[in-house]
């Protein structure tokens, strides 16, 4: 349950025992919001963020007059200023005033006015604060590493925990093959089991096929748990010759259960998983554009491997690149998506778009599982193709672009 401080600053010039009274009034609407811990703080403490990790402070403006003592309590921290503004007694004008101030130093932050359906605005606004907070000391496996990559490691590192949070833990390759050559036999065949009878039907692997992604889930799934990882990204291309089988399985199962899992030891994709998983609440579906059609604002996006928990129902097909292993061919059913990738300079850059999921395909020239999505403005599709922050696009289910731009104003601009 996230911890949220707080802290009320109201006139001295006004009553001391009316502004006791609008905290309490304040404090008992807060405690109907679930999901966190409301508790008042002093304004000579120290604020959460900088100096007090696992929380989020909240300034409870009470009335004018405050702007001065606001300003030097927000001094003490860099995180977004989140202010609760009583809609009388010129509360509101001394948080536009503070806001304003912050600004002009490259600060951010949200004002709630306490009227109409305001609990509602600061859950949301919480949500983000909480999203934020999960991402803060995650570890983030990297098991291989890419040819190509948009920085050397250290620097990558370096900028993945400034700007997102996470830690990036490096793992070899080849201690994944040990995992996945040790795994227990009867564990790889009831995972082998549960991929076959949930499907559709199985096309093109056999048994022996089966068992071998049931054991390279096995061995994926100890790693992560002996390396405490919160995601993890795989480069499950060179698992084709060690293994002559494929991960595709292993990182569907994986995002099922929680834990984000990319492919290609894409770091940003598993970092982008993590984070929408944060958000949302929700596994992601991680893909290349394979057609653009700028006309329409029409994209068909397409990988081996979805959440089963995306999709209606699935097939079990081989790889599409190598023709070996197995690879998922999801139906995921019609409705509202949001497409979203990160990167861009200093990694603080965010691509997030509406858009509605109009059918899956079947094509026998792209990767397993295909979604044709329109999404809500060509404009949309222009960025994407014009100014792209990278290959992999991740798609979550609902619209949540406009929250995606919320937290990338307030924590990464």
């Amino acid at each position: 349950m996230l911890q949220v401080s707080v802290v009320p600053f109201g006139s001295p010039l006004r009553d001391r025992a009316s502004m006791d009274e609008r905290v309490s009034h304040y404090l008992g609407q807060l405690r109907t919001i679930p999901g966190y811990e409301f508790t008042v703080m002093p304004p000579d403490a120290f604020p959460c963020g900088e100096g007090r990790e696992g929380g989020v402070t909240l300034i409870l403006a009470l009335s004018g007059g405050i702007e001065a003592s606001v300003l030097e309590f927000l001094a003490r921290s860099d995180e977004p200023a989140l202010i609760l503004a009583h809609p009388a007694d010129n509360a509101v004008a001394a948080a536009i005033e503070i806001l304003a101030f912050l600004n002009t130093t490259g600060r951010t932050g949200r004002i709630v006015q306490a009227f109409g359906n305001w609990c509602d605005s600061l859950a949301s606004l919480l949500a983000l604060f909480a999203a934020r907070a999960a991402m803060k000391g995650a570890r983030l496996g990297v098991i291989g590493t890419r040819d190509v990559e948009v920085m050397a490691p250290w620097r990558l590192s370096q900028q993945v925990a400034r700007v997102w949070g996470p830690r990036l833990v490096y793992v070899d390759l080849k201690d994944l093959v040990d995992a996945v050559k040790s795994a227990d036999d009867a564990e790889a065949r009831e995972a082998a089991e549960e991929f076959r009878k949930n499907a559709v039907s199985v096309v093109e692997p056999d048994v022996t096929v089966l068992t071998g992604v049931g054991r390279i889930y096995i061995g994926l799934r100890n790693l992560v748990a002996k390396h405490r990882l919160d995601a993890v990204t795989v480069k499950c291309f060179d698992l084709l010759p060690l293994l002559r089988n494929t991960g595709c399985y292993a990182l569907a199962r994986l995002n099922e259960e929680g834990v984000p899992a990319a492919c290609e030891a894409d770091v940003l994709s598993a970092l982008g998983m993590l984070f929408l998983r944060r958000l949302t609440g929700q596994p992601s579906f991680m893909a290349n554009p394979s057609v653009i059609d700028l006309d329409r604002g029409r994209i068909i996006l397409a990988h081996c491997t979805v959440p089963r928990t995306m999709a209606r129902a699935y097939t079990v097909r081989s790889h599409f690149e190598s023709g070996i292993g197995a690879a998922i061919h999801g139906e995921i059913p019609p409705g509202a998506v949001t497409v979203a990738r990160l990167g861009g300079r200093q990694l603080a850059e965010v691509f997030a778009a509406s858009g509605r999921l109009v059918e899956c395909g079947a094509r026998d020239d792209m990767c397993r599982t295909q979604l044709t999505v329109d999404l809500h403005g060509p404009m949309d599709a222009h960025a994407l193709l014009r100014k792209p922050l990278g290959n992999h696009h991740l798609v979550v289910l609902g619209d949540w672009a406009r929250t995606i731009h919320d937290f990338v104003y307030l924590f990464t601009a």
